[in-house]
């Protein structure tokens, strides 16, 4: 399947937050969230999304740069399942590490399910490390590795 790759917009919410709420049920972004998020572009926030051959939203990410010469934190990757293991994610990575990299960033952290082998796999293979663990990151008993990225 071709898919295409643009920058998302506000009027992306309501599939985004249908999206989260499929794929994060455990702890879903709200609308308020993604608005707070989105507030951000572009000064301090970039924002991904994943077009299939219908036009229809199938994955979104998200990065943060608070201030130029700052540690980017990659927000948010998602990907619907029937269109994961086609290279979305690892473009969506390569276009967030672009932005931080114009904003000057002197590395990449993100925190990932430590039970989800398949996105810390890719992680690994972007050049990613587990630097901590996050008890409880995502709710009780959720917890999460923090991964770090050198990007100079």
């Amino acid at each position: 399947m071709n898919f295409s790759y643009r920058e998302a917009m506000p009027l992306d919410l309501p599939v985004l937050v249908s999206m989260e709420r499929k794929l994060f049920s455990d702890s879903p972004w709200s609308m308020g969230q993604f608005k707070e998020e989105f507030s951000g572009i572009p000064k301090t926030r970039y924002f991904i999304v994943a077009l299939g051959s219908d036009k229809q939203i199938v994955g979104y990410a998200g990065v943060m740069v608070v201030a130029s010469g700052v540690d980017a934190d990659v927000l948010t990757v998602a990907v619907l399942p029937e269109a994961r293991r086609q290279g979305i994610a690892r473009h969506f990575m390569e276009s967030l590490e672009k932005w931080a990299q114009m904003r000057v960033s002197p590395s990449m952290m993100l925190e990932v399910g430590v039970n989800n082998t398949s996105a810390i796999a890719l992680y690994e293979s972007l050049g990613y490390s587990i630097i901590n663990t996050r008890k409880n990151y995502y709710g009780p008993g959720l917890e999460a590795h923090v991964m770090r990225k050198e990007l100079s």
